[in-house]
């Protein structure tokens, strides 16, 4: 069986374990057009003491006014805060990894309940606990100045150091957006450096899509040093409603580097990702320093043991004939391949399903040489992403 074919079925097998995603469309809550709380259905509980209970509705005949959502079911959550500054909050455990690269998109709709001036903030969706551990916070807010009927709204966020300021994406595409519309919001961070990476929309208006990575990055609020918990959905402000639909959150694409490899004829071969392994992309690794342009590519799920648990990572090959190499991944899949000009490329067509996303992997390559027969790269080990 070809190398990627092993690869991808044995994710198969592990992929339901590795994702750890969560995601609800909340078809399968209790709705009704005036709302039913969530308190209590799919573990969302009331966070902070005296807020609102969010509110699971039906789209039939809602009492709020919120029209159907072009790619909704039945049901879409809200949240309403109270002319006295009453906030609602809603707040479900989730597990993520206590590092690494996260994802999360949703619908959101924003509209002002009132009749008076409307107050910020709208609504946010953040990860909890905000005072302990690094968190994102994308923000719903008006515009400076804004007056009723306040026609749009801005999709910001609250940027580090620190507790965080808020602020603009940083790109316009996020601003002036209808109200009492439906459009498509998405972020990806990563917890490990404690920064933004990257932002999306999709504007319900006009059906297009915008993807704006900054820069530079953007620090998360809070050098947290606990591990996220907990994902918030909450409304602010004075009678603003902030409405969610088809939310997911799960691990977002990521390639990093680790250890070091060791020196052949040519000095130590390198390993480098080409962008991230994303679901349904070709996703390449290159090697480097490579003195005849053959190498194998070993491929797994682990960088800490091999062969089933029999030996520990890294381990020395110096007993193989190899000294100052280790085996730094499990060897799950070897696949030869031959490039040019001293370089050659490893690809894993990763297929467009769900069940990949939140699959770590690692890679370690080898290099065929003279003398020594072969030499050893560093490590690179990724998390397939949306």
């Amino acid at each position: 069986m070809h190398a990627r074919a092993i690869l991808i079925g044995a994710a198969a097998c592990l992929a339901p374990l590795a994702a750890q995603t969560y995601a609800t469309d909340f078809e399968s809550l209790n709705a009704s057009a005036a709302g039913v709380i969530i308190t209590g259905q799919d573990q969302y509980y009331i966070p902070v003491a005296g807020s609102l209970d969010g509110l699971v509705v039906t789209y039939a005949g809602n009492t709020l006014g919120v029209p159907a959502n072009p790619n909704g079911g039945n049901n879409f959550y809200a949240g309403i805060s109270q002319l006295t500054l009453v906030y609602a909050r809603a707040q479900r455990p989730v597990t993520l990894p206590a590092n690494g690269v996260v994802h999360v998109e949703f619908d959101m709709l924003c509209n002002y309940m009132g009749t008076g001036t409307p107050s910020n903030n709208i609504g946010s969706f953040s990860l909890q606990p905000s005072a302990t551990a690094t968190y994102p916070n994308l923000l719903a807010r008006w515009p400076v100045g804004a007056v009723f009927p306040p026609p749009t709204f801005d999709a910001d966020l609250v940027a580090g150091p620190g507790a965080g300021t808020q602020g603009p994406v940083g790109d316009p595409a996020f601003q002036n957006l209808a109200s009492n519309v439906w459009h498509r919001w998405g972020c990806t961070f990563d917890l490990t450096a404690g920064t933004y990476v990257s932002f999306s929309i999709t504007d319900g208006s006009t059906n297009v899509t915008t993807n704006f990575t900054p820069p530079t990055p953007i620090l998360l609020p809070n050098p947290g040093t606990t591990p996220v918990t907990d994902f918030r959905f909450f409304t602010g402000g004075s009678e603003n409603l902030f409405a969610i639909d088809n939310f997911v959150i799960t691990y977002g694409a990521n390639y990093d580097t680790f250890g070091s490899g060791c020196a052949g004829s040519n000095g130590a071969p390198t390993l480098a990702g080409n962008g991230y392994p994303t679901l349904g992309s070709a996703f390449t690794v290159t090697l480097g320093n490579l003195p005849l342009s053959l190498g194998f590519m070993a491929t797994g799920f682990s960088n800490t043991t091999a062969f089933g648990g029999g030996i520990m990572l890294p381990y020395s090959l110096a007993p193989q004939g190899f000294p100052g190499c280790d085996l730094l991944v499990d060897p799950i899949a070897v696949q030869f391949l031959v490039g040019a000009n001293n370089s050659a490329t490893w690809t894993f067509n990763i297929p467009n399903n769900t069940v990949f996303a939140g699959t770590a992997f690692y890679n370690q390559g080898v290099s065929l040489d003279s003398v020594p027969a072969a030499a050893f790269t560093n490590g690179g080990g990724g998390v397939i992403g949306l």
